[in-house]
C-alpha cells in the first residue's frame, strides 16, 4: 500500500482533516506531522519552519512507507517558489515525490489548459500580491482577484477556517461578475473549510470550475502515485475532462 507523508502547519485547524477526508476513498495511507514557523517572517513574504526542514521531515515514517511528501501550505509555496521548496523537501527526504497546493494547482491548471483565473485568498497584501507573478511564470494569468483578509478581519488560520462556504461562493460570484472571461476560479489556502461537494456545487452554480488548495493537492497526489481512475473521477466532479496520461511534476 502506498503512503503519503503529510506536513501541515501547527496553526491550521482544517487542512489535515480536509486532506484525509478527500483521500479516504483511495487506497493510500496518510501519515502526518506538523510544523511551527516564523509567523512574522511569513507575513512579510518568507517562510522559515520550526524546526528546520531536515528535522521536520525526519518525523515522518521511513521511506519504505512513504511515496509522496505533501507540504500542505499554499502561501509558503508562493513565498519560497517551487524550485526552492522542492530543494528543501528533496534534501530532507531524497528520492521521493513531492507536492504542495501551489505546485499542485499549477500542475492541474497546466493539464486542463487553464490559462486565465479568478483568485480568492485570505492573505494580507504581501502574500496575496505574490500570486500574480508566481502564476505568470507558468503562463497563468490572474484576471480578477480579491483578498478577504481586511473585509473579514482574517488574522489566524482559525479565522480562515470559519469563513462560511456561502460567503466564499458569494465573493467568487461578485469577482466573476466584474471579470473578463476566465477558465477557472482558484480559492487559495488549506485552512478554508471547503468540502469536495461544495466545490462541485459552486462549479455548477458559477459556470466555471472552482479549484481549491486541498483538493488540487489531492488530485496531484493521485496522479503522482498512479491512481488515475480516482484522479479522473475527482476532476470530472468539477466539470473537468478525463485524462488518458499522467501529468508531470511542476518545478
Amino acid at each position: 500500500m502506498k503512503g503519503i507523508g503529510l506536513v501541515t502547519l501547527s496553526t491550521d485547524p482544517v487542512g489535515e482533516d480536509a486532506f484525509k477526508a478527500v483521500m479516504a476513498a483511495s487506497p493510500l495511507r496518510v501519515f502526518t506531522t506538523r510544523t511551527g514557523y516564523d509567523e512574522e517572517n511569513h507575513e512579510a513574504g518568507g517562510f522559515i519552519p520550526r524546526p528546520d526542514w531536515q528535522v521536520l521531515l525526519a518525523t515522518l515514517p521511513p521511506d519504505d512507507l512513504v511515496d509522496v511528501i505533501v507540504f500542505l501550505c499554499t502561501s509558503a509555496t508562493i513565498a519560497l517558489r517551487n524550485d526552492e521548496l522542492l530543494h528543501r523537501l528533496s534534501s530532507g527526504r531524497p528520492s521521493l515525490k513531492y507536492t504542495s497546493p501551489g505546485m499542485a494547482a499549477v500542475a492541474m491548471m497546466k493539464e486542463f489548459n487553464i490559462k486565465r483565473i479568478a483568485l480568492l485568498t485570505p492573505y494580507g497584501p504581501t502574500l496575496h500580491d505574490a500570486f500574480t507573478p508566481y502564476l505568470a511564470r507558468y503562463g497563468i494569468e490572474v484576471v480578477a482577484d480579491r483578498s478577504l483578509a481586511h473585509s473579514m478581519n482574517l488574522v489566524t488560520d482559525d479565522d480562515i477556517g470559519r469563513v462560511p462556504v456561502d460567503r466564499i461562493e458569494a465573493e467568487l460570484r461578485q469577482l466573476l461578475l466584474n471579470a473578463q472571461p476566465v477558465d477557472a476560479a482558484f480559492v487559495s489556502c488549506a485552512a478554508f473549510s471547503i468540502k469536495q461537494p461544495d466545490l462541485a456545487e459552486m462549479s455548477g452554480a458559477l459556470g466555471c470550475p472552482v479549484l481549491a488548495s486541498v483538493h488540487s493537492t489531492a488530485w496531484h497526489v493521485l496522479d503522482l502515485v498512479g491512481e488515475h481512475g480516482l484522479r479522473d473521477k475527482f476532476a470530472s466532479d468539477l466539470g473537468l475532462p478525463r485524462l488518458s496520461q499522467p501529468t508531470n511534476s511542476v518545478s
